[in-house]
């Protein structure tokens, strides 16, 4: 899977999309980023410690997959920020959005997420 095409698709669906980006399974990003003339509100040591903490809940939740089936993704809701977070074999996408999208349509994006990773 080509991942920078894949979040380039991700910004395309909803104009709102702060953040998509693709991290292994330590946290690392290995492709998209913060959409382009955006600043992420967090500075760049808390951005690496959120990757990396991303990565272990990705290791914790898996723990459960046998029992409960694989986790496709997550949503939380912030005050300022909303976080996707889907869970890819061996990676991860991580979407972020900005706070006045409902959650209405943060699931519609995030199903619209998902439609993208079955093509690809």
């Amino acid at each position: 899977m080509e991942y920078s095409k894949l979040c380039e698709s991700i910004f395309a669906l909803h104009d709102d999309i702060r953040y998509a980006a693709v991290v292994d399974d330590s946290g690392l990003q290995i492709a998209g980023g913060m959409r382009s003339g955006m600043d992420s509100i967090v500075d760049q040591n808390n951005e690496e410690l959120y990757l990396a903490q991303t990565a272990l809940r990705k290791s914790m939740r898996q723990r459960f997959d046998d029992t409960m089936g694989k986790a496709r993704f997550a949503y939380v809701e912030r005050e300022k920020i909303s976080i996707l977070t889907f869970y890819l074999n061996k990676n991860i996408l991580i979407v972020t959005l900005e706070s006045n999208i409902d959650s209405h349509t943060a699931i519609d994006i995030a199903e619209d997420a998902l439609e993208l990773l079955r093509s690809k």
